[in-house]
């Protein structure tokens, strides 16, 4: 006699108790796979700014100063002669193309004249330096975030998927400086002192990285490890910024002195930043959306604060809570002030 076999398969309703399980399970990996992700990205961000820490350190061993913010008065005889709080169309390179022998991007270091003209140079060979992007200098949590750039109230495209911002920017009285202008993108702005950057201070500034000149160690009276370089400014802030002055920052320069409803700004915005406590305070990574903070200010995707880079080549995590005393002590090189942890 044969006998056939029966097959029993799963019932409808431990199919869904099998379903119910899977999707609990990946409720639970979820969470952690994405705070994995976003240490990961922070700490791969820390290490940019100690690759960072270490060229500064490199350009010092070689020219016994650390590298200037931004060169300006390009056309002056030496360079750098006459650096005044005035507004200046002859820009030169910023402190990230300064360091760029230093991060394994010699070619292209030498594929420009570092004392020429930067914003204003039209040469094939400024318009590609211009364009480069430097993932070192870009944070994994922020690398691909800006969509638009804001300039005077218009908004202009920029190729999110190669990390460039297209910006046209005017400068006193309302004359076009640079019209449809393609810059590489940053997520790191050096600390220029506590001041704000308005009032074309930044040659006067007590931080680290000056309009026009070095500081040498001998300077930085408070010490390395107390005076931060270079911190984060993340591009999530960009449609919120002070008017219509865009948060983001490029590592290739600043741009000519311009203006803003009548009002002088500096250059320095796009490349510098400082530590300054504004009337209404607001610490790194601060939260406000309404569109009234600082476009000189440090930002981060990171949960809870922002990664610096300090003198001595370390790298710390500042967190919102920081104390605003203390905040605008650190970027000061020769305050003489004391800070009591942060």
């Amino acid at each position: 006699m044969t006998y056939k076999s029966r097959q029993k398969g799963f019932t409808l309703i431990e199919l869904l108790v099998v379903i119910t399980i899977i999707g609990m399970l990946i409720g639970l990996l979820l969470p952690a796979v994405q705070k994995v992700r976003s240490v990961a990205a922070r700490l791969q961000c820390a290490n940019n700014l100690k690759q960072i820490g270490l060229a500064m350190m490199n350009y010092e061993s070689t020219y016994r100063t650390f590298p200037a913010g931004y060169l300006d008065n390009m056309t002056t005889s030496p360079v750098n002669a006459t650096a005044t709080r005035n507004p200046d169309p002859n820009i030169g390179w910023g402190w990230g193309a300064l360091i760029l022998p230093y991060l394994e991007q010699e070619p292209l270091y030498k594929s420009i004249n570092i004392n020429s003209i930067a914003m204003n140079n039209t040469s094939a060979a400024a318009i590609a330096f211009r364009k480069t992007v430097i993932k070192g200098f870009l944070c994994p949590s922020d690398a691909t975030d800006l969509n638009t750039f804001y300039n005077f109230g218009t908004v202009y495209p920029s190729d999110d998927t190669t990390d460039l911002m297209t910006i046209t920017w005017s400068g006193p009285g309302g004359n076009l400086l640079l019209a449809n202008f393609e810059l590489a993108k940053s997520s790191y702005a050096g600390i220029n002192g506590q001041r704000e950057l308005t009032d074309f201070d930044s040659a006067l500034g007590l931080g680290m990285l000056l309009r026009g000149r070095g500081v040498s160690i001998a300077e930085v009276t408070d010490g390395l490890s107390n005076t931060l370089f270079v911190g984060e400014r993340s591009s999530k802030f960009a449609k919120q910024a002070v008017g219509s002055l865009p948060s983001v920052c490029t590592w290739v320069g600043a741009l000519p002195g311009g203006n803003f409803d009548g009002e002088n700004y500096t250059p320095a915005l796009y490349i510098l930043g400082h530590t300054g406590k504004p009337s209404d305070p607001h610490k790194p990574n601060s939260p406000q959306s309404d569109g009234f903070f600082h476009a000189e200010d440090f930002t981060s995707k990171h949960s809870g604060g922002v990664n610096f880079l300090f003198g001595d080549g370390s790298v710390k995590f500042i967190t919102d809570s920081i104390d605003g005393q203390t905040w605008v002590k650190l970027g000061t090189r020769q305050g003489g002030e004391t800070t009591n942890g942060y």
